[in-house]
């Protein structure tokens, strides 16, 4: 079953304007980022992949002339690194957005894309933002409410008996 990852603003306010910038990607492999792999990068402006990409490229082919393959041989030997590319394009999306101002919302399993939308706006809605403390100051809850009576009785601290004692 397809798996999507979903990227949504963080600036920390989840309303309409921001329900429509909320990005879906598909965890695939991309054939259009291994056919067209240049035009692919530029497309989506990873301008730092491009330039990987054609340093790639062009290590490859020189290479392969100077050893005497030909220049065939080198094109295709280049084949490579267009499908490493194929083969990151989701991630290296994914990156792209975190970097640009979009947190990971999480992941979503759905059939397509419409019905992967559904699943998550229906908790979308109910949930929280996330942020840094998961409650307000002086609201979380004590992890042990009776920590210095139990340890008053019992003359434990933690799983060790106090010393002399057992």
């Amino acid at each position: 079953m397809p798996t999507y990852q979903v990227f949504e603003p963080d600036d920390g306010t989840r309303t309409q304007a921001n329900a429509e910038r909320v990005v879906f990607l598909r965890e695939k492999f991309s054939i259009w980022a291994f056919i067209f792999t240049p035009f692919w990068l530029l497309r989506h402006r990873l301008w730092l992949g491009f330039v990987a990409w054609l340093v790639a490229f062009m290590a490859i082919t020189l290479i392969g002339v100077a050893l005497g393959f030909g220049p065939y041989a080198g094109m295709a030997a280049s084949i490579f690194p267009s499908l490493f590319f194929g083969l990151e394009a989701v991630s290296m999306r994914g990156r792209k957005l975190l970097r640009s101002g979009y947190r990971d919302a999480g992941v979503v399993i759905a059939e397509d894309l419409e019905t992967a939308e559904r699943r998550f706006f229906d908790t979308w809605k109910l949930a929280p933002v996330k942020s840094d403390h998961p409650y307000a100051p002086g609201a979380a809850p004590t992890a042990y409410p009776d920590t210095k009576l139990a340890a008053a009785e019992q003359q434990v601290i933690g799983m060790f008996p106090t010393p002399g004692q057992r």
